[in-house]
């Protein structure tokens, strides 16, 4: 494996912005990460605030054992959490079947190897985490992957259901339906030398999890299980109970958090930025589980709680009584989730995809009500994995990586074909509509002087006739296509691997495709590669 880096720039117009240093920072983060000593600024910061060490210790050895014995790099880093120098480089997502797209794999890369540089530049303990976003409901985002099916990405969904918003930490796993599931994947991915020992290794999760939350827990660690990787399920109900201090300060605030967000948007806005958060009016940006549903709460207009799919109020008493004796019926959203991530861990750094980099700038306010900084946002590595038979077809076909990741293939295809063609055949028909066009309406003009009530019929048959010519033209295109497939089947395989659907290839393709070519040692090779943070995207050659 080798690196080579592309200076790409993203879709998200703020990510943009905020990597050629076109904005000011401080409006949206409270640490530039472009300066030399912004980590030692947050270390420093860290130093001055208090956390619960050794109860979050204690609770994350529990879990871990619990769910993932064996992993003792994990419990000795969970061990370090008690050193008061010790922080976290952290990021999240969902969980996603065989840990869903690519870039939850790229996330989880960036988060040791920042871990890692920061440690040795540092000289105390810095701890990946990565947190599950369990408590999460919407089952139909996890529920699948895509595969290639005649040379098209399929998503290939597990026959299981859920209750509407029932969250994932608590769907139990159906384990006949996924191991049917995991078989047909690798029947289309084809057997290798590895495709035993993987489905083996698969067979054996399913068996050992419960739920889905548990099956993706122990997949991960499967992948990554020298690394000392520490997995953190925010759905678990024993966790609340380390949450009942920031759920006070939540709903002590709640207005002002709202009317936060609401005010940070708006100044986003003022500067064409377009934020991601969407609130309901007057979201309380909390959740309330009832029989194994979760409902968001809201305010009324007298600033009382409730519950509009339940049609059940909540006093703010009421509410205080829930988070002291059963902190399990309440959870965060989207805008107080950071907030209790932060309240719970030292973090050093937070690992952030291009939307949540976008989403936590509109969190700037926040923070400060909580009178907490927001930890730095650090973008992760942005991957492409290029495989040697599809480097060798863009070498044969001309095919700019660049060009491709940017715009797509269909540019590239076209301009081949029109090279190979001794003919315009498009110009050629789009001439002859026009031409023909022109004559028709000279005709259809002189036979309304006879009778006007033929006009509908023959403004049909202009129609018509403009139809047959666009069936020339695609006969004739698809004729090309047939005299030239084999070329032109190097440009789809180019296209399918690296921007299916006109797509990063990180937000189609899973990681059991590569580890099935390239053997179970895959995550680790690329892991240890020499990754640089200087915001240039990352495309590994196989």
């Amino acid at each position: 494996m080798e690196i080579v880096e592309l200076s790409l720039r993203s879709s998200n117009s703020f990510v943009n912005d905020l990597m050629e240093y076109k904005m000011k920072d401080e409006t949206y983060f409270d640490y530039d990460i472009h300066s030399e000593d912004y980590v030692q600024r947050r270390a420093v910061d860290i130093k001055n605030r208090s956390f619960q060490r050794n109860e979050l210790s204690s609770y994350l050895k529990k879990y871990t054992n619990q769910y993932l014995s064996g992993h003792h790099r994990t419990l000795e880093n969970i061990e370090k959490l008690k050193n008061p120098d010790s922080v976290v480089v952290i990021g999240g997502q969902q969980a996603g079947l065989l840990t869903g797209p690519l870039y939850t794999i790229h996330k989880i890369i960036s988060i040791i190897v920042l871990a890692r540089e920061q440690e040795e530049k540092l000289g105390v303990p810095v701890i990946p985490v990565f947190w599950i976003a369990g408590e999460d409901h919407d089952f139909a985002e996890i529920n699948h992957i895509f595969i290639n099916k005649n040379s098209m990405p399929k998503k290939h969904v597990i026959k299981d259901s859920s209750f509407k918003k029932q969250s994932v930490s608590e769907l139990p796993l159906n384990h006949k339906k996924a191991i049917e599931w995991i078989e047909q994947i690798f029947e289309v991915y084809g057997e290798t030398d590895f495709s035993n020992q993987l489905i083996q290794q698969l067979v054996s999760n399913v068996k050992e999890s419960e739920t889905y939350v548990q099956f993706f827990e122990k997949v991960i660690m499967n992948l990554f299980h020298d690394e000392g990787l520490v997995l953190i399920n925010s759905g678990d109900p024993e966790l609340r109970k380390l949450e009942k201090k920031c759920f006070r300060l939540i709903l002590e605030k709640n207005q002002s958090i709202y009317n936060a967000v609401v005010e940070q948007q708006k100044e986003m806005r003022n500067r064409d930025y377009s934020p991601i958060i969407e609130m309901a009016k007057n979201s309380a940006n909390l959740f309330y589980h009832h029989q194994g549903e979760r409902f968001l709460i809201e305010r009324d207009k007298n600033g009382e709680f409730f519950v509009p799919d339940l049609n059940l109020s909540l006093s703010y008493a009421k509410l205080i009584d829930i988070i002291e004796t059963n902190p399990e019926k309440l959870s965060n959203n989207v805008v107080t989730r950071p907030l209790m991530q932060e309240f719970l861990f030292p973090t050093l750094a937070f690992i952030a995809g291009p939307g949540e980099v976008t989403y936590w700038a509109e969190l700037r306010k926040t923070f400060s009500l909580m009178d907490m900084e927001m930890p730095p946002v650090m973008p992760r590595l942005q991957i492409t994995l290029l495989e040697r038979s599809i480097d060798r077809n863009m070498g044969e076909t001309g095919v700019s990586l660049e060009n491709l990741l940017l715009s797509g293939i269909e540019d590239a295809m076209k301009t081949y074909l029109d090279a190979v063609t001794p003919i315009d055949i498009e110009k050629i028909v789009n001439q002859a509509k026009e031409e023909i066009s022109e004559i028709h309406s000279r005709l259809v003009k002189a036979a309304v002087k006879v009778d006007p009530s033929l006009d509908p019929m023959l403004q049909k048959n202009g129609a018509f006739i403009q139809d047959h010519l666009d069936f020339l033209l695609k006969s004739v295109e698809k004729r090309k296509k047939q005299q030239h497939y084999v070329q032109l089947k190097k440009y789809k395989s180019i296209e399918i691997s690296l921007a299916p659907n006109q797509q990063p290839q990180e937000r189609v393709w899973n990681i059991y495709y590569y580890l099935n070519r390239f053997g179970p040692n895959f995550v680790r090779d690329l892991l240890n590669l020499s990754y640089s943070f200087n915001e240039k995207h990352k495309i590994v050659k196989l």
